[in-house]
C-alpha cells in the first residue's frame, strides 16, 4: 500500500508559508547563521564616493538647518510648553510672557520647527551611511556628528518641559523623599497635600499614583530638590542636564559597542542619538529613559571589555567566536584579569542602577550572564555564571535600595502604568477590539478582561522571543548588542504601555548594531511620523484646534523652505560656489604669473620628483 501524499490543506499551508516568509524579514531558528541579524545583508561598511567642498557645505547648511530648527522649538516651546501650574518665575522673562499668550501661534512654530529638525536629521543619513573611503573615513565622522548633536542639544537645553508633564511628577516626587516621606507609599497630592505648588503641577493621572520609579531615580530626585530648596523651574533645568548627560553617556557608548559590531560610528550616532525622539523626548521631554539608557549602555560596554579577549576575536564583532569545544584555547586564569574583573563589576553595577531606574533594564543583564557563560571555560560554567551574576544584582540592588531609605518597597508597585489606555500599543487595542467584538456578538462588555487577557499574553510572547534571543547569543551567532536590541524590540512592540519614546530601548542599542537598510529605512519613517504625533503640552485639545494647528504650520514651514531655497540660489547666482561650492571656470580669478613663481613652482617639482626616485 503506497504512501499518501501530502493533502491539499497541507500543500496550501506550506506556498502560503513559503509566500509570507520571501515579503517578511528573517531571523531565523535561534543559533542559526541568519540569527546575525541585520549584518548578515550586504558589506558591513559600504565604500563612500569621495566629498568634495559641495559635500562638506551641504553638511555645514544641514548642521545649521537643524540648528535652526532647534531654535525654532525652544523659542515655540516657552508658550507651548508644559509650564508649572503655579509658581511659575519664567511669566517674568519678556519672551515667555508673550509666547504664553500666543498659545496656538507657539505651538505652529514648535512644529515647523521639529519640520527643519527633521529634514535635517533625515537628509544627513547621507553623510552618515556613507561608510569608510579606500584610504582614510569619510568625512561624516563620529566627532563630527557629536558637534552636531551638540549644536543641535543647546537651544533644546533653554526651553520649556516638551511633550509631556511628566517632569512635574518627578520633581515631586524627589520632594517627598527629600522630606523624609516614601514615594512608595502614596502620589504626589496624598503626601504633600493639595495645596502644595509642586503637587499643584503633577499631572492629575499621576497625583495619587505613587512612583513606578526605582530608587536611584529618587534619590537623583532628592538631590535636586536639596540643591534647589524645591524650586521647581531650577529643578526643571536641573533635571533636564542630568538628562543630557544621560544621553552624552549613550552616545559614549554607542561609538564603542558600533566598533565592536562592525558598524560604522557615525551611522550609529546618526540614527540613534541624533534621532528626533532622542533629542525632542529625552531632552526636551527630559524623560527618565536618558539616563537609563546611558547607565544601560555604558554598562554593556564595560561589560564586554572584561569579555574583551572574547568578542574581539571575530573581526566584524558580529559573530562570536565558539567557546563550547571541549578543548578551551583560552583558560579563565588569562581570561579574567584583574582590570577585566573591575570592569565586569562595575559594568553590572552600571546596568543595575539603570534597572533601579526603570525595571525594564534587567533584560540586559540577561546577554550579559549568557556570555560570561561562554567565556568560563569550566564544568558547570552556567551555574558559576548564575551565582556571579545574581551575587552583584543582589549587592547593587539591595544595597542601594536600603541605602536609600526606601527599602524594597519599589518592587512591589510595578506595573500601576499598565492602567492607562495606550493607543499605541497592539496588546491594548486587540483587547479593546475583543470587547467591543464580545459587545457586538451580545456576550457583554468584557473589555477590561479581554486587555488583561492578551496584556498577559504579550507579556509572555515577548519572554519566549527573549529566551530565543539569549539562546542565539549563547550558541554564538548573535551579538550580545543584537540580542538585546531585538528582544526589546518585540517586548515594545507587545507592551501593554507604549509612548513615542518607548522606542527608543531598542533603536538605540540597534543603532550599534543592524546595519540592514530594512530596519534603518523603518526608524527613519517612525522617527520622522512620531516626532509630530505628540502637542508640546502634552495634553489634548479640540479636535479643529488640533487640524488647524497642523495645516497652518505644513503650510508655513513650506513656505520657509521655498523662501530659504530662493535666498540661496541668489548668493549662489552672485557668489558661485559659497553655498554648495561649485565653481563657475569663468568667474575663476586667474593667478598671477610671474617668472620666480614659475621657477619656484618648477622647483618643488624637481624636488617631489627626486624625493619619488629614491622611494
Amino acid at each position: 500500500m503506497g504512501t499518501r501524499g501530502p493533502s491539499f490543506f497541507h500543500r496550501l499551508l506550506d506556498i502560503s508559508r513559503r509566500e509570507f516568509s520571501s515579503v517578511v524579514p528573517e531571523f531565523g531558528v535561534a543559533g542559526s547563521r541568519s540569527a546575525e541579524g541585520f549584518l548578515g545583508e550586504g558589506p558591513a561598511r559600504p565604500r563612500l564616493k569621495r566629498f568634495g567642498v559641495s559635500d562638506l557645505r551641504r553638511f555645514a547648511l544641514l548642521r545649521w538647518l537643524g540648528t535652526f530648527g532647534s531654535v525654532l522649538i525652544m523659542i515655540g516651546g516657552w508658550g507651548a510648553g508644559a509650564m508649572p501650574v503655579v509658581d511659575n518665575t519664567l511669566w517674568d522673562f519678556p519672551i515667555a510672557n508673550l509666547m504664553g499668550r500666543m498659545f496656538l501661534t507657539s505651538t505652529v512654530l514648535v512644529f515647523v520647527g521639529i519640520g527643519f529638525l527633521v529634514t535635517a536629521w533625515a537628509l544627513m543619513g547621507y553623510f552618515a551611511l556613507a561608510g569608510p573611503r579606500e584610504h582614510g573615513h569619510g568625512w561624516a565622522t563620529a566627532p563630527v556628528m557629536v558637534r552636531t548633536f551638540v549644536a543641535w542639544v543647546i537651544p533644546l537645553g533653554f526651553t520649556a518641559p516638551l511633550f509631556t508633564q511628566d517632569i512635574y511628577s518627578y520633581i515631586a516626587q524627589g520632594a517627598i523623599a527629600a522630606r523624609g516621606l516614601n514615594p512608595y507609599q502614596g502620589g504626589p497630592v496624598d503626601l504633600l497635600g493639595v495645596a502644595d505648588p509642586l503637587a499643584r503641577s503633577v499631572p492629575l493621572v499621576w497625583s495619587h499614583s505613587p512612583s513606578p520609579y526605582g530608587p536611584v531615580a529618587i534619590m537623583g530626585g532628592q538631590v535636586i530638590s536639596w540643591l534647589t530648596n524645591e524650586n521647581i523651574i531650577a529643578a526643571v533645568f536641573l533635571y533636564r542636564l542630568v538628562s543630557i548627560i544621560g544621553l552624552t553617556l549613550c552616545a559614549w557608548a554607542v561609538i564603542k559597542l558600533a566598533r565592536r559590531c562592525g558598524v560604522e560610528a557615525s551611522a550609529a550616532l546618526w540614527l540613534g542619538v541624533l534621532n528626533p525622539l532622542s533629542l525632542l523626548h529625552l531632552v526636551g521631554g527630559i524623560h527618565n529613559e536618558s539616563i537609563m539608557l546611558g547607565l544601560l549602555m555604558v554598562g554593556m560596554e564595560w561589560c564586554f571589555r572584561a569579555f574583551e579577549r572574547l568578542l574581539d576575536e571575530s573581526p566584524s564583532g558580529s559573530e562570536l567566536p565558539s567557546l563550547v569545544s571541549v578543548e578551551p584555547t583560552t583558560s579563565a586564569s588569562t581570561l579574567f584579569t584583574r582590570r577585566s574583573i573591575l570592569y565586569f563589576v562595575a559594568g553590572v553595577g552600571a546596568i543595575c542602577c539603570a534597572i533601579m531606574v526603570k525595571v525594564t533594564s534587567i533584560v540586559a543583564l540577561g546577554f550579559v550572564w549568557v556570555t560570561l557563560i561562554r567565556s568560563i571555560h569550566r564544568k558547570h560554567a552556567w551555574l558559576l555564571a548564575t551565582v556571579i551574576v545574581e551575587s552583584l544584582l543582589v549587592f547593587f540592588v539591595v544595597g542601594l535600595s536600603f541605602a536609600s531609605g526606601l527599602g524594597l518597597q519599589w518592587l512591589t508597585v510595578q506595573g500601576g502604568a499598565a492602567d492607562i489606555v495606550s493607543w499605541m500599543s497592539i496588546t491594548t487595542l486587540l483587547g479593546i477590539f475583543a470587547g467591543f467584538l464580545g459587545s457586538l456578538l451580545g456576550l457583554g462588555d468584557h473589555t477590561e478582561a479581554m486587555t488583561s487577557f492578551i496584556h498577559v499574553v504579550g507579556l509572555a510572547v515577548a519572554a519566549l522571543w527573549m529566551v530565543r534571543m539569549l539562546v542565539a547569543t549563547y550558541r554564538g551567532r548573535l551579538h550580545p548588542v543584537g540580542g538585546y536590541g531585538v528582544g526589546m524590540l518585540v517586548l515594545v512592540f507587545l507592551f501593554p504601555v507604549v509612548h513615542p519614546w518607548y522606542a527608543l530601548w531598542a533603536i538605540i542599542p540597534l543603532a550599534a548594531w543592524a546595519n540592514r537598510a530594512l530596519f534603518r529605512n523603518t526608524t527613519v519613517i517612525y522617527s520622522i511620523i512620531l516626532s509630530f504625533f505628540v502637542l508640546p503640552r502634552g495634553l489634548k485639545l479640540p479636535a479643529w484646534s488640533v487640524t488647524q494647528t497642523y495645516i497652518v504650520a505644513a503650510v508655513s514651514f513650506a513656505v520657509l523652505v521655498a523662501l530659504g531655497y530662493f535666498i540661496l540660489k541668489v548668493i549662489e547666482v552672485r557668489s558661485p560656489g559659497i553655498v554648495l561650492g561649485h565653481q563657475d571656470p569663468a568667474h575663476t580669478p586667474k593667478a598671477k604669473f610671474s617668472r620666480s613663481t614659475h621657477h619656484k613652482t618648477t622647483k618643488n617639482t624637481d624636488n617631489r620628483d627626486r624625493s619619488r626616485s629614491l622611494r
